[in-house]
């Protein structure tokens, strides 16, 4: 599957960027989309996730340890590859409340990454100021709707994180 940067995408992927992007489409997507990407992961593993081939972004399965329940939890996020390994934000698709697993790599930063079929033990950091402004341009050169959730978020900052591989 060819990730497209925003300006790649063909029509159909950058209509359903859009739709994704706007209010009623956050609303149905946050209850939608990780479920059919779940799904399609328990039948077919390690094959690309329904909306990365949809929406041609870079998917990955982000499995981290749940704060309160100790219990591993599995979610499917845009992940923007870096040098230094993958971005993540916690836009909840702009809710002004964080998804859970923004709680999760705060209490536990060690995790475990899918990417193309191929698992990563990552180490989450939360970056600020120039690393958080880097996550961001990155994230934004494969999906602008991050800037419609930050207006929508009501202030709250997203969370932003660079997951470094773990060495073995």
């Amino acid at each position: 599957m060819e990730l497209r940067h925003h300006d790649e995408a063909n029509g159909a992927q950058r209509a359903l960027r859009r739709v994704v992007a706007s209010r009623p489409g956050a609303w149905v997507s946050k209850r939608t989309l990780h479920r059919l990407d779940l799904l399609a992961r328990r039948v077919a593993p390690g094959r690309t996730a329904p909306s990365q081939w949809l929406a041609a972004v870079p998917v990955g399965m982000l499995t981290t340890t749940g704060a309160r329940s100790g219990q591993p939890r599995t979610v499917p996020l845009l992940v923007v590859p870096l040098d230094d390994g993958w971005g993540v934000i916690a836009s909840h698709y702009g809710s002004v409340k964080p998804p859970a697993w923004y709680f999760n790599l705060r209490a536990h930063p060690l995790a475990s990454l899918e990417v193309d079929g191929v698992t990563h033990r990552v180490r989450a950091e939360q970056v600020q100021g120039p690393e958080k402004e880097r996550v961001r341009e990155a994230a934004l050169d494969f999906y602008r709707g991050y800037t419609a959730y930050e207006e929508r978020a009501g202030g709250r900052d997203l969370g932003f994180f660079v997951l470094h591989p773990e060495r073995d």
